[in-house]
């Protein structure tokens, strides 16, 4: 196996133009040997065609389903030749000499899993990090509270180079093989959200650092990939709300695991009702929510 590289992986649905923005960006890196691998989760509009003669460098790899985010990225996984892997949305956007200024720092990613700060349109960090889900990060009133703190806990983060977070989003994630295998790599039965922050957990369990590096940056222009019409948002509003459950019933135990999903069911639904007269997506999130509910 080749180690001198980064096999970069991306999970594409339907988002072919900021998709051609994210490759040419890829391909514009300099001093690093790379090999690009889009899974595509069966878009089914044939442009796929088109970027295939496009982009002649890049494993093109089509699923015969919407799989969802944590399969695709797995899928992708298995065709990678390289012992450095890159997750990344494809509404990112690098700039040339990002990946080489990660590697050039030296880090051991055996025992680091990495990620950097990413950027909208107006050049401002989106946070593509947290903390994991406790009573304080889903509680409305609690969550308002710490808001609070945060923003100042935030600021205070920005001004160093890195730091270590609870988990990284999966937008960016660059993990060794070896790491990304041992703990059974994404987990598919989360099909989108939440992937990131079990991913981090299990890779903290094994005693790997999570790193956010503050002075490499790209362009992250969330919800490209995602927002593409109203059945897709339906189903990704959805599926933030199923994903959550998993993630609780997967981590939490007992009592408090009652207490939590019976909270969040109970302000799930009240609040989906409540809209549901006023807004098409929040009727369709309440009926696929209701339907969906046995975890």
């Amino acid at each position: 196996m080749n180690e001198n590289g980064i096999s970069i992986i991306i999970v594409n649905y339907k988002s072919w133009l900021p998709l051609e923005n994210c490759l040419n960006s890829l391909l514009n890196q300099k001093k690093i040997k790379t090999e690009i691998i889009v899974v595509d989760n069966n878009s089914n509009d044939n442009k796929i065609l088109s970027f295939k003669k496009m982009y002649k460098s890049v494993i093109w790899i089509e699923n015969d389903s919407n799989y969802g985010f944590s399969k695709a990225c797995n899928i992708g996984e298995v065709k990678s030749k390289f012992d450095l892997l890159l997750f990344l949305n494809p509404d990112t956007i690098l700039v040339s000499d990002c990946l080489y200024k990660i590697l050039d720092k030296n880090l051991d990613f055996n025992l680091n899993v990495v990620s950097i700060k990413q950027l909208d349109k107006k050049n401002k960090n989106t946070y593509a990090y947290g903390e994991f889900l406790s009573f304080s990060t889903f509680n409305g009133i609690l969550r308002s509270i710490n808001r609070i703190f945060k923003n100042n806990t935030k600021k205070r983060l920005e001004k160093l180079d890195s730091f270590s977070p609870d988990w990284i989003s999966g937008s960016f994630v660059l993990i060794s093989k070896s790491v990304f295998r041992k703990v059974n790599m994404w987990d598919e039965r989360f099909w989108m959200y939440y992937e990131d922050m079990d991913l981090c957990k299990k890779i903290k369990k094994i005693g790997v650092k999570i790193i956010m590096i503050n002075t490499i940056s790209c362009y992250h222009f969330h919800g490209l990939s995602t927002r593409t019409n109203l059945e897709t948002k339906i189903k990704t509003k959805t599926e933030v709300l199923i994903s959550k459950i998993k993630y609780i019933n997967k981590h939490f135990f007992g009592l408090k695991k009652l207490m939590f999903i019976s909270i969040i069911y109970i302000s799930i639904v009240l609040e989906l009702a409540l809209l549901s007269p006023f807004s098409k997506v929040k009727r369709g999130v309440l009926i696929k929510f209701m339907k969906n509910f046995n975890y």
